[in-house]
C-alpha cells in the first residue's frame, strides 16, 4: 500500500475500464462491487490470507452519485470499511438513508400504487474509463421492515441505461432501480372513508323525517358541515398535486354535492309544507300534477276533497252580509247581526274553516308527495353520481 495513489483508477492498462457492479437493497444498504488490479497478492505467499478489510478511504472509489438525489448529505455517507480479496475483488457495503425525488401519482388516492426512481451515475467517468451495471445476483433483494404502517414494498426492478450527449462522444451509462410500492389503505378507509359513507348514508334519514317536525333542513345542514371538517382533513393529507384529482377528494365533492341536493330538496319540502299557514287554495297546475302522479295519498286527497265539497255545498248555502263578520280573525260582530243573520255567518263560518283545513289539507299532501317524489330522484341521482368514481377505482 506505499505506492497506491487513491486517485488513479486502478487499472494496469489506460484505456481499460473498470466494470463497477451495483446493487440496492432495500433495508439502508449500498452494495457495490468491482475490481482493483493494484490490489492483488498471492494467497499463498501470505499465511494462505485470502481477503482484507480497507477503510474506504484508503483506496480508489467509484464516485457514483444519485442523479436524482433529494439530500444534499448524501455524499457526506459513513466512511466503512471494504472488503478485498486476493484476486482484487473489492465488495464495498455502504449504510446510507437515500432521498430522491419522485413523482407521486395520487389519482387512486389511497389505494394507489407508486414507482420510484434511484439513478446511479458515475459524475467524472464515461462509459469508456467507468462501466457501471447491476448485480443480477441481488435483483428484486427486498429486506424492508415488515411493520411500516404507511408502505408496502411489492418488489425492486433495475436496468442498465446508456446516454449519450451533444457535448461528448463517450457514453455515459447509468443504472436505475425502480422501487414499486403500495399504500396500506386500511388506515384511510376506516378513518376517512367508512366516517364519510355513514354521512352520507345519514343524509336518506332526512327523507324519513315528518315535514312537520322542521329537522329535515337542520339535519342537512349539520351533515354538510361534518363533510367539510372531513374534507379539510383530506387535503391536509394527501400530497399536493396538479396532475389529477385523487378519486378520494371526488368521493368527498361528490357527497358534498349529492348533501347539498338533499339539502335544496328539504327546502322545497319545508315551504310547500309551511304554506298551509297562508291558507291559500293549490294552484290548478300543482293540483294536475298531483292528480297525474296518481299516489295514493292523492287519492285519498280526492276522497277527503269530495266529501268535504258535499258539506261546504250545504254550509255555504245562504245569503248573508259578509261585510259584518272577519273571515280573517272569525269573529262575528253579533250586535250588527240579527237573529236571521247570526245563524247564517254560523253556517259561513263552518264554511270557511273547512275550506281552509281542506286547502291546509291540500299543501301538506302536496308536500309529502313531492318528498317522496325527491327522494327516488335523489337515489337515481346518486347512482349517476358515484357510480362513474367506483368504476374508475375498479377499472385502474
Amino acid at each position: 500500500m506505499n505506492n497506491y495513489d487513491v486517485t488513479t483508477r486502478p487499472v494496469m492498462e489506460d484505456d481499460t475500464p473498470i466494470t463497477v457492479s451495483i446493487a440496492i437493497s432495500l433495508y439502508h444498504i449500498l452494495d457495490t462491487r468491482w475490481r482493483d488490479e493494484y490490489l492483488t497478492w498471492n494467497a499463498s505467499e501470505f499465511g494462505s490470507v485470502q481477503s482484507i478489510r480497507l477503510p474506504a478511504n484508503k483506496i480508489w472509489t467509484p464516485d457514483l452519485v444519485i442523479s436524482n438525489y433529494a439530500d444534499e448529505n448524501f455524499n457526506d455517507r459513513m466512511i466503512t470499511n471494504v472488503i478485498v480479496d486476493n484476486k482484487g475483488n473489492v465488495l464495498w457495503m455502504v449504510p446510507a438513508l437515500v432521498k430522491t425525488y419522485c413523482t407521486l401519482n395520487v389519482q387512486y388516492f389511497p389505494f394507489d400504487l407508486q414507482s420510484c426512481e434511484i439513478i446511479f451515475i458515475s459524475w467524472t467517468y464515461s462509459g469508456f474509463e467507468l462501466n457501471i451495471i447491476y448485480n443480477e445476483s441481488m435483483a428484486n433483494t427486498v429486506y424492508y421492515n415488515p411493520d411500516n404502517q404507511e408502505w408496502f414494498v411489492e418488489n425492486i426492478t433495475s436496468h442498465r441505461n446508456v446516454k449519450k450527449y451533444a457535448c461528448c462522444e463517450e457514453p455515459y451509462p447509468d443504472v436505475t432501480f425502480t422501487i414499486n410500492m403500495k399504500r396500506r389503505s386500511q388506515f384511510y378507509v376506516f378513518n376517512m372513508i367508512y366516517p364519510c359513507v355513514l354521512i352520507y348514508l345519514i343524509s336518506y334519514l332526512g327523507f324519513f323525517l315528518p315535514v312537520e317536525s322542521g329537522e329535515k333542513v337542520n339535519l342537512e345542514i349539520t351533515i354538510l358541515l361534518a363533510l367539510v371538517v372531513f374534507l379539510l382533513m383530506v387535503a391536509e393529507t394527501m400530497p399536493p398535486t396538479p396532475d389529477a384529482i385523487p378519486v378520494l377528494g371526488m368521493f368527498y365533492g361528490a357527497t358534498m354535492m349529492m348533501v347539498s341536493i338533499a339539502l335544496l330538496m328539504a327546502v322545497i319540502v319545508t315551504n310547500l309544507y309551511l304554506r298551509r299557514d297562508t291558507h291559500q287554495k293549490l294552484p290548478a297546475f300543482l293540483r294536475r300534477l298531483l292528480k297525474t302522479l296518481g299516489t295514493r295519498s292523492l287519492r285519498n286527497m280526492n276522497k277527503l276533497t269530495k266529501l268535504e265539497l258535499k258539506e261546504l255545498q250545504s254550509d255555504c248555502n245562504g245569503d248573508v252580509d259578509t261585510n259584518k263578520f272577519n273571515a280573517d280573525d272569525m269573529s262575528i260582530d253579533s250586535d250588527d247581526l240579527t237573529d236571521y243573520d247570526y245563524m247564517a255567518c254560523q253556517g259561513h263560518f263552518s264554511c270557511f274553516k273547512k275550506t281552509r283545513r281542506r286547502y291546509d289539507s291540500d299543501w301538506q299532501i302536496l308536500a309529502k308527495c313531492v318528498d317522496n317524489v325527491l327522494f327516488w330522484s335523489y337515489v337515481v341521482i346518486s347512482v349517476l353520481v358515484f357510480f362513474p368514481i367506483f368504476s374508475q377505482l375498479l377499472n385502474r
